[in-house]
């Protein structure tokens, strides 16, 4: 599948409902055709059944939303050896401009060399760049196994620098994952550490309560912690100036 014949497709599949629902959950993008998850999935695995590298390196850009996220896709799915892998999506992080693609992109990905994704991860954790830092964050989400991660994956993520929006809710989002698979060592991190700006903190908790999955057991002792934070006078502002 050529560039113009996945533009024909996206069009051919574009859903004017979707459209504007997306324009609202993905501010700023407006160059949205509005085209399903499912949809897109179904055309990526079709570019990589196919010359799937030609179709990455036309020089062609990216006009929709939709294409960009079908680059990311195809750079996390297509079949290639480890070193072509970090080649290509240090060529495709760049081009995120959103947290939809982002994390698309991110779940997308097969971490089986869980130790050489945590390597190829450190430059964006340690970049002040809010998409490069929250590539980094939400794919320490997904390489999370298992407990024996937790202790590195919370020491990297509280000292992520990257002062954007969508970057500390990135982080704040891997906190509360961490936090809802482990909460007694997380909260406890939490609270004996002063490395997390006050913001972040405080949303990473928010996040927890949020979810489901949190154990009952456990919520009484997020709210406790989240006042005892809010009472401290850490009246923080987020990267855009909202308050909590």
């Amino acid at each position: 599948m050529t560039r113009e014949q996945t533009a024909i497709e996206l069009e051919r599949a574009q859903d004017t409902a979707y459209q504007a629902f997306q324009r609202k959950l993905i501010p700023g993008i407006d160059h949205i055709l509005g085209v399903r998850m499912p949809v897109l999935r179904t055309l990526a695995r079709q570019i990589v059944k196919g010359d799937w590298r030609a179709w990455l390196d036309d020089s062609t850009p990216d006009h929709w939303y939709e294409e960009t996220m079908l680059r990311g896709i195809v750079t996390a799915t297509a079949p290639m050896e480890w070193e072509e892998r970090c080649m290509r999506t240090d060529t495709f992080v760049p081009l995120i401009d959103n947290w939809a693609v982002c994390d698309s992109v991110c779940g997308s990905f097969c971490l089986q060399d869980r130790q050489a994704w945590w390597q190829f991860l450190q430059p964006y954790l340690s970049s002040e760049r809010e998409f490069f830092a929250r590539f980094g964050a939400v794919m320490l989400l997904h390489l999370l196994e298992g407990q024996d991660d937790l202790p590195r994956t919370l020491y990297a993520l509280v000292r992520v620098p990257a002062p954007g929006y969508a970057a500390r809710m990135g982080v704040a989002w891997a906190l509360s994952e961490c936090g809802v698979r482990y909460p007694k060592e997380t909260l406890c991190f939490l609270r004996e550490q002063d490395k997390l700006d006050a913001w972040t903190y405080t949303k990473a908790l928010q996040k927890m309560l949020e979810s489901r999955r949190l154990p009952d057991a456990w919520r009484t002792a997020v709210r406790e912690q989240k006042q005892i934070k809010k009472s401290e006078g850490s009246k923080g502002e987020s990267p855009e100036g909202y308050t909590f």
